[in-house]
């Protein structure tokens, strides 16, 4: 709901092609050829996570993320199959940073979530009540900016992606927090750029994000930045959260949901938001 909406806008402002290659735009190196398209889609072949918290910065933790990325070999050929992979949104986190000339947070508030006054949609939340997530430390290490504040020992509003906590809670593929008013408000926004009225882009770059992509092995799965739903789900566009979010919107229906959960609280070893939300979705999109 960050990244995609940030490369949607720019892509709809003139700022970037979705087919221009990342090393034209700052990332060369064995991942260069790759477009934005193909991180969208996740058909990029970069695997789907690395633990790159544990790099050294050098100057900075931020470039010697942008460093092992550009080194990272694809585990796939690029457009062979759908990989979900982390690494994606990281580098794309990071160019829409570029893009937007400043951080991701401050580019997101000043883009999508101010002119849409959601005031409680951002990174690095400071309004409250906010949801803990896992107990214990997280092996990112702590949080680098001051004030979050905690139940008993447990923080509260804490990213619960290593690799997005060791960058101060701001990164591409996690560190988004939002209640349910936020989250169904955006959603609501991309139903009235569908429905013709004037919005964060045009309602042609909205129809390119949804066009399926397709992949050389199996059916396409995903959009672009939106996954393909399936099963009670077919028709809708979405994703799922690790933490147990998950939204889905039907456009040609007009009907959309979202569900905020918690399923990590007090650990993540608890897998039962699996069989829920297949329960759920099937319940709310039975008379859609």
């Amino acid at each position: 709901m960050a990244t995609t909406f940030l490369i949607a806008k720019f892509v709809d402002q003139g700022l970037v092609d979705l087919f221009t290659p990342i090393g034209d735009l700052g990332f060369p190196g064995t991942i260069g050829d790759l477009t934005l398209a193909d991180l969208l889609a996740h058909r990029s072949g970069l695997p789907a996570w690395r633990p790159y918290y544990l790099l050294s910065p050098d100057p900075d933790l931020a470039t010697s993320y942008r460093l092992a990325l550009s080194q990272e070999p694809l585990v796939a050929k690029i457009g062979e199959r759908t990989i979900y992979s982390d690494l994606n949104f990281l580098i794309l986190g990071f160019l829409a940073q570029d893009i937007g000339l400043g951080p991701l947070d401050e580019v997101f508030a000043k883009t999508v979530a101010d002119p849409n006054g959601l005031k409680t949609l951002g990174f690095r939340p400071q309004w409250g009540p906010l949801a803990p997530t896992e107990d214990g430390p997280r092996v990112g290490g702590p949080l680098t900016y001051p004030g979050l504040p905690t139940l008993g020992s447990v923080p509260l509003g804490r990213v619960h992606d290593d690799n997005a906590l060791a960058l101060g809670g701001v990164a591409g593929q996690a560190g988004l927090f939002g209640d349910a008013g936020s989250v169904f408000a955006l959603i609501a926004h991309l139903a009235g750029v569908f429905a013709g009225r004037p919005g964060l882009i045009s309602k042609k770059t909205l129809a390119l994000f949804l066009e399926p992509q397709p992949v050389a092995q199996g059916p396409p799965t995903r959009a672009l930045g939106f996954a393909l739903g399936e099963g009670p789900l077919t028709g809708y566009y979405g994703h799922y959260g690790y933490t147990g979010c998950d939204f889905w919107w039907h456009p040609q229906k007009d009907w959309a949901f979202a569900l905020l959960t918690n399923r990590v609280q007090p650990t993540a070893t608890n897998q039962k938001i699996a069989s829920f939300r297949r329960a759920l979705a099937a319940l709310l999109t039975e008379n859609a």
